[in-house]
């Protein structure tokens, strides 16, 4: 990437920076060209590589460093230090395209589309035309002016329409979604196309399957069980936020198993889900917007060895402290020697890369292509933020409706979001998705009172989301008043 716009005319530069600062350089745009006007992918490439249920990606014109109008090498070609000016991974998720990660806190910051071979005549070998570069949307210093989102494109490959059904409009204008790629045929909200029985490999409902792009990570959810009611927490900003909510009450001093819905049911079968805009999220992932799955540890299997997620380190007992320290006096006691099926705790999941956010607060990402699979926290360890984008969409659509229960009424830590047009558009269309949904609950009238106007027993008849007769009973109520 050369640090001159590949079109003259003025630039406007704005800085890009991952968590940990470890990659900072200056993204470059045309000045005429701003605000861009760009797509947020849904493509099952985009979702699994990243762990973002969309991936918001912005054209550039230039590269060049924090500090100096030198332009920024992704890697060492033409670069003094072999490595290049940063240190990013790179992850080959097609012929076609290249995106890279910071090796430290595994934010995606780049994609390189290669572009195509050339053909015809004379075309040297391995040279390719209309390449071009672009920076994750959500590592700019500010999008505003910069960019703005769109349109969706690739929803087709959701089934369900993912987050295109919970970000429909922004700023007042409806965001257009497209089944493939821009301009191709638009689809309806509301709009699904979920066989899984044809097009999923894991067809259980006891189970939910999640993998990263290149499959390093595989793991499967099950449905809530006793278990699931052993973790404590405190509430999370999406129910009651932060900075207006008094700490007492966030503390859930009652020990509200909220992660487990329907709240307080007898047999709950879903986990709390939500849209995530904070600094942490935004930062550690490149993206405006993390969605997040609570999920219990123990309710965690990964593939590979049939066992709960690990996420610390296997911590020694004291017989093997003491066996070690009479090793180093040249002793040894075949009877202190533990066994292996006495380790206080398993070891940590392989194939993840972890990373301290902040004080007591863990990311945890693919190690390969560096797609954000878990968050957690010191003080919480066995309950797990899951990374909803790794499901396996077959099966359940990507926003698995039948096993979580998304908040509609906010996104979590939206006064630290960087566009907040973005989240206001959500927060809009979520309560749409909200009210579309009661409505959907509700009796038509002629069915509750009867074709002949007689009463119907309240057994022959039911209320989708409703759990007792109460709650029916009060819906009748407020038909027939």
């Amino acid at each position: 990437m050369t640090s001159r716009p590949v079109t003259p005319g003025p630039i406007t530069y704005v800085k890009v920076a991952c968590h940990c600062g470890l990659n900072e350089f200056r993204a470059g745009f045309l000045t005429d060209q701003l605000p861009i006007s760009n797509d947020l992918c849904h493509c099952n490439a985009c979702r699994h590589s990243s762990g973002q249920m969309a991936v918001y990606h912005v054209s550039v014109a230039s590269l060049i460093c924090s500090d100096t109008d030198e332009a920024f090498h992704v890697d060492g070609d033409g670069c003094k230090s072999p490595g290049g000016d940063g240190d990013l991974i790179a992850y080959r998720t097609s012929d076609d395209a290249v995106r890279y990660f910071c090796s430290i806190c595994s934010a995606q910051l780049l994609f390189h589309y290669l572009g195509k071979p050339k053909e015809g005549e004379g075309s040297e070998k391995g040279k390719r035309e209309g390449g071009f570069w672009c920076v994750a949307a959500g590592a700019l210093e500010r999008t505003e002016g910069i960019v703005k989102v769109g349109y969706h494109i690739w929803v087709e490959d959701t089934l369900d329409g993912g987050l295109a059904e919970h970000f429909r409009t922004v700023d007042g204008v409806d965001l257009p979604r497209y089944r493939g790629g821009a301009k191709t045929e638009q689809l309806p909200l509301g709009w699904h196309d979920l066989t899984p029985s044809s097009k999923s490999l894991n067809g259980s409902d006891d189970a939910l399957y999640f993998a990263c792009h290149c499959r390093t990570l595989q793991f499967k959810v099950t449905r809530p069980n006793a278990q699931s009611y052993l973790p404590h927490s405190a509430f999370p900003d999406l129910m009651h936020p932060y900075d207006t909510t008094h700490l007492a009450k966030v503390r859930n001093s009652g020990d509200v198993k909220w992660w487990l819905r329907p709240l307080e049911a007898e047999h709950p079968a879903k986990y709390f889900s939500g849209h995530c805009a904070c600094e942490y999220c935004r930062l550690t992932s490149g993206f405006e917007i993390q969605s997040w799955a609570y999920v219990p540890r123990g309710n965690i299997i990964v593939e590979s060895t049939g066992k709960s997620l690990a996420l610390q380190e296997a911590q020694k007992d004291e017989v093997e402290e003491v066996k070690e320290a009479l090793e180093r006096l040249g002793m040894r006691d075949d009877d202190l020697t533990p066994k292996a099926e006495e380790a206080t705790m398993e070891d940590r999941t392989k194939g993840l890369r972890q990373y301290i956010s902040g004080p007591g607060r863990y990311r945890e990402s693919c190690q390969n292509c560096g797609a954000t699979a878990f968050a957690w926290q010191a003080g919480r360890p066995d309950l797990i933020c899951v990374a909803v984008a790794l499901v396996d969409e077959a099966q359940a659509g990507s926003r698995a409706e039948t096993w979580f229960d998304w908040c509609l009424t906010r996104v979590s830590f939206m006064e630290q979001a960087l566009s907040p047009k973005t989240v206001e558009g959500m927060v809009v269309s979520m309560k749409a998705v909200e009210l579309e949904g009661r409505e959907e609950q509700k009796i038509p009238l002629e069915e509750a009172k009867g074709l002949n106007g007689s009463a119907v027993p309240l057994s022959t008849f039911t209320v989708k989301g409703k759990d007792t007769v109460q709650e029916v009973v009060a819906l009748v109520d407020e038909l027939t008043a």
